[in-house]
Order: C-alpha cells, then structure tokens, then sequence
C-alpha cells in the first residue's frame, strides 16, 4: 500500500473542486441517469485528491482503475479511494447509479489522545492507515458498512431537495450525525480487520503513469505522438504501448481520443461555440474527424448532443 508525498503528483490531476466547506469538509456526490442526459456512458476522468472518497455503485457494472489496477465490479459494491491515489471511474451502460461521500480525514480526529484516536484517526488523518479497496455484497461488513452510508446519504438528501449532484450541509446536528456515520464505517472496517497500515514505499509505475496521463491533459489541444509520449516515459515505443494498455485499459490513441472528446463535451454543454471551433480547440483535426469520433463515444453527433443536454431540465453547468 502506497504512501506517496503528494507534492510529487502530477498538479494537473489533482482534483481543484472544494468538498464541502472549510469547517465542514465533507460533502455527498451523485450520477445518475436521471441526472445526465439518457443513452450516455458515465466516466470519470483519472484524478486524485486529498481527501477520502466513500463510492457505492448501486445500479450496473463498472470499470474501476486504481493506481494502475483495473477491477470490473459488479453493483452493489462499495469502492474506497484513499489520500493521493489515482483513479477513475467507468461504466458503458445508460443504468448506473454511483454515489459517493468525500470528506476530509481531519475531520474526524479529535484534541483528546485515546487509544482510538492514537491507532485509528491521527494515522488515518496522516495517511498512514488506509481503507480497502472495495467491499462487495458477499463480505460481512457489507450490510453495517451499507446502513450507515444510507444514514449519511439520507441527512444529505433530506437539506437538498434540488435536484444535484453535489449536496453539502452547515446544520450542525447534521454535521454531528455524519460524523458519528462516518466514524461508524471506520469501526465496522476495523473491527473486520480491513484497514491497513501504509508502508512508506513508492510505486515508480504509478508516478510514471501519473506524469504520462499529466502530459496529455497538459497538451491535448496540441498533435501528440506515440514516438513523444514513449520518449518521456523512457521506454521504446512498442514497450510503452504495452505498459500504457496493461494500466489503463486503452491504447495511446484511445485515450487521447477519448479524453479530447469529454473535452470537448464539456464545451459543447457549457458554452456556445461553433462546433467547429470546439474540434480545433480540443485538439482534432478538424470538423469532420471530429465528428467521427464523438459519433464513435456518444453514438450521435455534437449538435444532436448538444440539442438533448440543452432539453434535458435536470443538467447543471457547474
């Protein structure tokens, strides 16, 4: 298990967005198909971020990359992302359901220096204790884990009654309660054994991969080769092609493909552009090969796309 410094990762993958406030670090997350626009496949960019992440995949299957470690995993099934680790999120069906809690380690440590304190919340809080990966419907911890991450989901829904994705609350009765939830799930994992102290050593495939996927975010917009990308990794061209599809499940240029593409979604969604300007600004070719490969993702083109996000009453712009 991984304790890497995070001031070695790749900035550009760190998550900017704010989980709940300054005093109160936590916030609850959902994507459902009710929310985004129907017949569209729900990913979630590589990232990390410092705080934990809580994901119950309630509905479909999912394609599940954590540091380089691909896991298909069917629902209902918890998913736990710890401090600094780099991850993303995939399903290809119109049917998934995944929700999540991500709050701030610190925010359950307290001044008094208990046993619990002491060997669970301070080496939690300096991530030196880690939750597990996954948890599914078969392990014994299950059920209690999943009766408090309802608790939670429930305080969180019941203070906004909009329909979102992101719900935070400052009641602080409420802030209580998910607090005591939250440490609640610490417990139950502990008490089945499944938390695990980090050991301080550093995977070099993940920084390397970091720095890779880095590179592209940075410079999509611009011709990118296999020849480059091969070259900053360090490796010939036919080795990096392995490595780079063994950890992400994608060749070179599907991922590039596939990530100037949610680019350009998003602008599409979020702005006027032409759809032309939108192709060059996101590294294509031009209108044309553009359209291609939106069609090969979304299965429609970006005007129609653009058309069904723009009627549909439940999309934010965030």
């Amino acid at each position: 298990m991984k304790t890497e410094t995070h001031d070695r990762l790749p900035s550009s993958l760190k998550e900017a967005r704010q989980h709940g406030s300054f005093s109160f670090p936590c916030a609850f997350y959902q994507a459902v198909r009710e929310i985004n626009p129907p017949g569209f496949p729900f990913t979630v960019k590589h990232h990390w971020h410092e705080p934990i992440e809580i994901i119950y995949l309630e509905q479909d299957s999912y394609q599940v990359d954590i540091n380089m470690t691909m896991t298909h995993l069917k629902s209902p099934c918890f998913c736990f992302i710890n401090s600094g680790e780099l991850h993303a999120l995939t399903s290809d069906s119109d049917q998934y359901r995944e929700q999540a809690v991500v709050f701030s380690p610190d925010l359950l440590t307290f001044a008094a220096m208990d046993p619990a304190q002491e060997q669970f919340l301070l080496p939690l809080s300096e991530h030196k204790l880690s939750f597990p990966s996954f948890l599914e419907t078969d392990h014994p911890a299950f059920s209690d884990v999943q009766q408090e991450f309802f608790r939670i989901r429930s305080i969180f829904f019941r203070e906004n009654r909009s329909c979102s994705d992101q719900f935070t609350t400052e009641d602080p009765v409420s802030q209580l309660r998910i607090k005591a939830a939250l440490l609640n799930i610490l417990g139950i994992l502990a008490e089945h054994a499944q938390l695990a102290s980090n050991e301080p050593v550093r995977n070099p495939r993940v920084e390397l991969l970091k720095t890779v996927i880095s590179h592209i975010r940075q410079n999509y917009q611009h011709p990118l080769s296999l020849g480059e990308l091969a070259a900053l990794a360090g490796m010939n061209e036919q080795y990096f092609c392995r490595f780079f599809k063994k950890y992400t499940g994608a060749t070179f240029s599907q991922y590039l493909a596939k990530y100037r593409v949610l680019q350009a979604e998003q602008l599409l969604a979020q702005t006027s552009k032409k759809i032309s300007e939108i192709a060059l600004e996101t590294g294509f070719a031009d209108e044309g090969s553009f359209i291609q490969c939106f069609r090969k993702y979304y299965g429609c083109t970006p005007r129609n796309y653009r058309k069904e996000i723009t009627q549909n009453p439940f999309f934010r712009q965030d």
